[in-house]
């Protein structure tokens, strides 16, 4: 257990540091919005180019895993779904416990973890979470929270709403150094020294500067909120999505259709232990539960101490 918290404490610690900092001072608020916003713009971008334009296509797309991760994103969100409906909760706080049920804090939280644990992996996962997560489990949420809101206000059409989701995730830089790294291995391009050493010097501010701005933006959040939604959103979050994403693995593997080497069933299972993306307080703002987010990704955060170790302490 020793050696599981050698790899846990420091991250969690850096995170703390980014809370204190913010909590005492001198950083504010508004610092870990820029810090958050530079690392999105920027450092994480840079890290992902860096790291997956010097690999070939078998090492960064494993459809095994992608495959995997889909189905028990989707076996989560549907899970959640089902339990919001039967406990009577309305549309937008049961779009809002879909949208967080499943999708994890790869970017910020994730990446730095593999980085310690799997780093030769690290990329390949981050990069392949990423896209599981834009192309499928985020966009669903969206469009559940799209279609609640349509019920309150102006009806919006099914193709201008998928349209506008489409084009938030295209536009994010996070997922343009994705696909610019995609693009170069599959054209076979090797980039310029100069363009490798400028993208991974930047890239290699992501992970501490993402730990920062995960514990400084904790200070502060909105905890009003219903606090019973809040913890069944964690619950699955942490405990659930895991599990079916285990047996997600272990049926897949039962019927001959997926092989998972032992780096990347770790990096699959870290990923599900993972608490909810950090955005989800935004979206949370917009649907007018705020609150409600920001519970959630509050006990998420601290318990995912809890969830990431014990999962470490089996896996390693």
């Amino acid at each position: 257990m020793l050696a599981v918290l050698s790899i846990t404490f420091p991250i969690f610690a850096v995170i703390a540091v980014g809370y204190l900092v913010v909590r005492i001072g001198p950083l504010t608020s508004q610092t870990m919005k820029a810090l958050g916003d530079f690392t999105m713009l920027v450092t994480l971008p840079c890290a992902l180019f860096s790291a997956l334009a010097s690999r070939n296509f078998s090492e960064v797309v494993n459809l095994n895993y992608l495959l995997t991760l889909a189905v028990a994103g989707l076996a989560t969100q549907g899970a959640m779904a089902l339990i919001v409906r039967l406990t009577g909760t309305g549309p937008k706080r049961r779009a809002l416990a879909v949208l967080g049920s499943a999708t994890p804090n790869t970017a910020f939280l994730g990446f730095p973890i593999f980085l310690m644990i799997i780093p030769d992996h690290a990329a390949a996962i981050v990069a392949m979470n990423l896209l599981i997560e834009n192309i499928i489990l985020t966009p669903l949420g969206l469009t559940l929270l799209g279609r609640a809101a349509a019920e309150d206000g102006a009806p919006v059409s099914r193709l201008r709403l998928i349209r506008s989701i489409f084009l938030s995730v295209i536009r994010r830089p996070l997922i343009i150094g994705l696909l610019a790294g995609f693009a170069v291995v599959l054209l076979g391009i090797t980039p310029p020294s100069e363009i490798m050493r400028f993208t991974g010097m930047l890239g290699q501010a992501a992970s501490p500067v993402a730990l920062v701005v995960i514990g400084g933006s904790l200070f502060g959040l909105n905890l009003r909120g219903d606090l019973s939604l809040a913890s069944l959103i964690t619950a699955v979050k942490l405990l659930l999505h895991p599990a079916l994403t285990i047996a997600a693995l272990a049926g897949l593997s039962s019927l001959g259709l997926v092989h998972l080497g032992p780096e990347l069933t770790i990096g699959l299972i870290l990923t599900t232990c993972l608490p909810m993306f950090a955005v989800f307080v935004l979206f949370g703002q917009e649907a007018g539960h705020e609150g409600l987010a920001s519970l959630s990704v509050m006990l998420s955060t601290v318990l995912s101490f809890v969830t990431l170790n014990i999962a470490l302490a089996l896996l390693l």
